[in-house]
């Protein structure tokens, strides 16, 4: 809007001109006297308004000082549990029956709501008492099998004790004793068949010592002679019993190696068979109730009411650990590639300001065109301290400053102090009575300060716009 108070102080200029022209030009028409006369009576009814001084308004000025240049951003955010978990049935149905309210602490575990499922408890019922009857039938032959492994190892030791036995009943021995003995009975029958045949030219020979003792010679070497060949028959013998004896062990071996092999395969898998459908239907069970994830508490009310339908996977509640707290931040799409996880921040609540609490990003969003609209797009930030102990409690609205950069111990102006023309940056600097432009480069910029990387030193005044 155009002011109107130059233009009354023209107009007021050209009236009172114009009357002085007036007057000057009756002066000259009119005789002396008249003239006089006139002058006189024109001063004595009008008086002509002074032209105002124009006043001069003094622009501030700006003193280049040195210190900290730090651009921060502040964003919304709020209180929030580290850890949570929004729930749901994984298969639809009829709601049975809801066993918490929203605010209730829960444990880990906790049945929190579930569907109508009577047909699958009965069918798991039946399905326990199979697996306990092949659990039973399994567990018998397991016992079966262990003493058949225990009597099988105990005849696979008798029948090495056994061919032990027999091979220490060599008969070798015996039938060194028998050559010997066959060997001597031999020279005691040629001694007395020598003596004999010295007398056998005499008639009564027959009933000579000579005659007996050749007779007694001959059945002792007939008698070495069988004992030299039974001494034959038993080695040939034993080593046949030896034969039969590894032969004994050799099957008692087998007998056990067999029952080694471990146990029916169908009885086992009888018993896998009825573990599988249980498992089955215990996680059919399992898909139609909604337990606590973890300690915490529940956040959003459950919906529902007996006997009502619900699809599977729609949201019913979440549940919040409030044990470890910390703050997010959902709009953050205009300081992507500004922010790095580690980076510093300070929170404090919107209702109150004066309590703040230092923290750190610890999580960016996700961004790009893989995240997908189930990936987590908030700005997560670690507090550095007790939020409970701070005041500060889940859903809490707060403020987060960010530093998104710092220039340490640099010369600075306020913004209001830099003119800007056709994209040169230049100051008006006081100089004793005088002023000077001067052009400067500037270096980080924030909402308060600029700094200023060249062209001026600490201490010059500059003159603001």
């Amino acid at each position: 809007m155009i002011s109107t108070t130059p233009l009354r102080r023209r107009l007021r200029l050209l009236a009172a001109l114009l009357l002085a022209l007036l007057v000057l030009t009756g002066c000259t028409l009119l005789p002396a006297g008249s003239a006089g006369r006139a002058s006189s009576a024109l001063s004595e009814e009008a008086t002509p308004t002074p032209i105002p001084t124009p006043v001069a308004v003094a622009k501030p000025t700006y003193t280049v000082a040195r210190g900290d240049v730090v651009k921060q951003v502040v964003l919304g955010g709020r209180i929030a549990p580290i850890t949570q978990k929004d729930l749901f049935f994984k298969v639809s149905g009829r709601v049975r029956a809801v066993f918490v309210e929203s605010n209730d602490m829960v444990k880990a575990g906790q049945l929190l709501a579930e569907l109508e499922i009577s047909n699958l408890e009965r069918d798991l019922t039946a399905s326990q008492l199979e697996l306990e009857r092949a659990q039973a039938r399994l567990k018998a032959a397991e016992t079966e099998l262990q003493q058949n492994i225990k009597r099988a190892q105990a005849n696979l030791d008798i029948a090495r004790e056994n061919l032990a036995i027999i091979k220490a009943q060599d008969p070798t021995p015996r039938k060194k004793a028998a050559e010997v003995a066959l060997e001597k009975a031999d020279l005691e029958r040629q001694q007395a068949q020598a003596a004999y045949d010295a007398i056998a030219w005499r008639n009564d020979r027959g009933s000579t010592a000579q005659a007996v003792a050749l007779q007694q010679a001959t059945l002792n070497y007939t008698a070495a002679q069988a004992a030299y060949d039974l001494a034959l028959q038993d080695i040939a013998v034993h080593g046949h019993q030896v034969t039969i004896a590894q032969r004994q062990v050799d099957l008692a071996q087998i007998a056990l190696d067999d029952l080694s092999g471990g146990m029916d395969p169908l009885l086992v898998n009888d018993v896998s068979k009825a573990q599988l459908a249980m498992t089955k239907l215990q996680s059919a069970i399992s898909d139609a109730q909604i337990v606590a994830p973890f300690d915490g508490q529940v956040q959003v009310a459950f919906i529902l009411s007996e006997g009502a339908a619900i699809d599977a996977f729609t949201f019913v509640a979440t549940v919040s650990d409030l044990s470890e707290l910390e703050v997010r931040v959902d709009t953050v799409n205009i300081l992507q590639g500004q922010l790095s996880e580690g980076m510093p921040a300070t929170i404090s609540l919107v209702d109150q300001p004066g309590v703040e609490i230092a923290g750190r990003i610890s999580r960016l969003p996700a961004t790009g065109p893989l995240a997908g609209s189930n990936q987590d797009r908030s700005l997560h930030i670690a507090l550095e301290s007790d939020a409970t102990a701070a005041g500060y409690q889940s859903g809490d609205l707060t403020r987060v400053a960010l530093v998104l950069d710092e220039r340490p111990n640099v010369l600075w102006l306020p913004p209001v102090a830099i003119r800007t023309f056709e994209g040169r940056r230049f100051v008006v600097v006081q100089e004793g009575g005088g002023q000077r432009r001067v052009d400067i480069k500037v270096g980080l910029e924030s909402d308060d300060r600029i700094e200023i990387a060249s062209g001026l030193t600490e201490g010059q005044i500059v003159v603001g716009q």
